[in-house]
């Protein structure tokens, strides 16, 4: 077997794994980027979730990749508010705004998301890679771990030709459901925690495996005029009753939709299904569609993309050297006292209906250093969703562009640190960030701390 070797290793190619790897071969690292499918981006990409939800504190790499984007016609836009939720109107819909400012993404309360075509984000993320002179191996897949006590030695990627032994002095667990982690014998968890284990205000009493929703998106297309209507059939042993037209509406640069229903399908019925799970979303999405189609006046477009991957929300999380929890979103930065705060965001307690949701009360919370870090591999960090979080602070600091800014710590402190990495000197890793603009203070990435910018309007209906 092949055999190849790199100070650091970065499994998974989504935001997480591509904001490690960028990162740490800027500061000079030989990395190499492994992803299973056939390019990056993860749920941004391939499970059709085309957008970055607003949300504080993302900036460094989101905020470059947004401003390399705007370099391309009809590439990426910021969206206004244009249509709230309403039980007559079950959507939420956004339109591309005038604006270009980035800066008015970066908060939940009064933020915007930004929307981008998928195959250029794909492309602009591996150009930056190359750039960085990152090794990346699409197509790539993790399949075996060997460790020695407390250090990864190597693991086992299949990929086009063939198998091969990676050697690293460290790893990047950017997989989503953490399987180097798991594989490696890391503690972790899955669904809600008891009240007990961390005392969170919302915690049930007893563990329950709730997960939140499931998606899968898709593309619509307005018909041209004189072209024919084109109403999706009826799928068959599907019932409409049972399909809850929810829909989180987003327009691209060229004015096609994304369509994200919200409550398809929930995150333990995706979880139970395993690799059937997708094929029963296909058929859920030809009756969302139809539904759509036939009774909320959608008979003008046309079904033109459903992404390749649905997009999970939530599966395993690691238990590491700090669990991120509710109370630390309530606390808010300013009442925090971690002295490893390496990002910060603002999104709600999001469950898409599999558990009530709401929003924050304080503002901006920060998240430490160590929820990227294992108990139990010394050489090991986690970078994705799947990052040492309780379940109930995962429905909140899960979005991309908080990934990705956890990933550039991550990819950061590796190439700081190497195989010290269990010594690292939070300041210095901080002040790093902060050189490559990556905010740490709610003056340098807050859109209510900007006192000179006007946050966009909200529709009246």
């Amino acid at each position: 077997m092949n055999k190849a070797q790199y100070d650091i290793c970065v499994v998974g190619g989504g935001s997480g794994g591509f904001g490690a790897a960028c990162a740490a071969a800027r500061l000079g690292a030989n990395v190499l980027l492994v992803e299973a499918g056939p390019g990056l981006g993860g749920t941004r990409t391939r499970s059709g979730v085309n957008n970055y939800e607003p949300v504080a504190g993302a900036t460094g790499l989101p905020q470059e990749i947004y401003e390399r984007l705007r370099e391309i016609p009809d590439a990426v836009t910021l969206q206004r508010p244009w249509a709230k939720y309403h039980p007559e109107r079950p959507w939420g819909w956004t339109k591309p705004s005038e604006q270009t400012d980035y800066r008015l993404s970066l908060s939940r309360r009064s933020g915007v998301p930004i929307v981008f075509e998928p195959d250029t984000l794909n492309r602009v993320m591996q150009e930056m890679l190359k750039e960085a002179g990152c090794s990346t191996e699409l197509q790539t897949r993790f399949t075996e771990v060997n460790e020695d006590r407390s250090k990864i030695q190597s693991i086992v990627v299949d990929g086009p030709d063939g198998s091969k032994t990676i050697e690293a002095n460290l790893f990047i667990d950017a997989t989503a459901d953490i399987n180097l982690a798991r594989a490696a014998g890391c503690r972790t968890a899955i669904g809600v925690e008891a009240h007990e284990l961390y005392n969170e205000p919302s915690a049930p009493e007893q563990p329950e495996l709730v997960l939140n929703n499931a998606s899968l998106c898709y593309r619509i297309a307005p018909l041209k005029a004189g072209e024919s209507t084109q109403i999706q059939p009826k799928p068959n042993k599907v019932d409409l009753e049972d399909i809850h037209p929810v829909t989180s509406i987003r327009t691209y640069p060229n004015g096609d939709l994304n369509m994200n229903p919200l409550h398809m399908m929930s995150g333990v019925e995706a979880y139970n299904l395993g690799k059937s799970a997708y094929e029963e979303a296909e058929k859920r999405i030809y009756a969302h569609w139809h539904v759509l189609q036939t009774r909320y006046d959608f008979d003008r477009w046309r079904l033109v993309w459903i992404s390749p991957a649905l997009g999970v929300r939530e599966t395993h999380r690691l238990i590491g050297q700090y669990v991120l929890q509710e109370q630390d979103l309530e606390d808010g930065l300013e009442k925090q006292r971690h002295p490893d705060v390496i990002a910060f965001a603002d999104h709600a307690l999001d469950f898409h209906g599999s558990r009530p949701s709401r929003e924050l009360t304080n503002g901006p919370y920060g998240i430490p250093f160590r929820c990227l870090l294992s108990r139990e591999m010394d050489n090991l960090l986690v970078a994705c969703r799947g990052a040492s979080f309780s379940s109930i602070a995962a429905s909140s600091c899960r979005l991309s562009r908080t990934m990705m800014v956890l990933g550039q710590a991550a990819g950061t402190a590796a190439a700081l640190f190497g195989e010290q990495i269990q010594q690292y000197d939070a300041q210095r890793l901080r002040a790093h960030l902060r050189q490559q603009g990556v905010a740490l203070a709610l003056s340098d990435g807050y859109l209510e701390a900007f006192p000179s910018l006007t946050p966009l309007q909200t529709p009246r209906w």
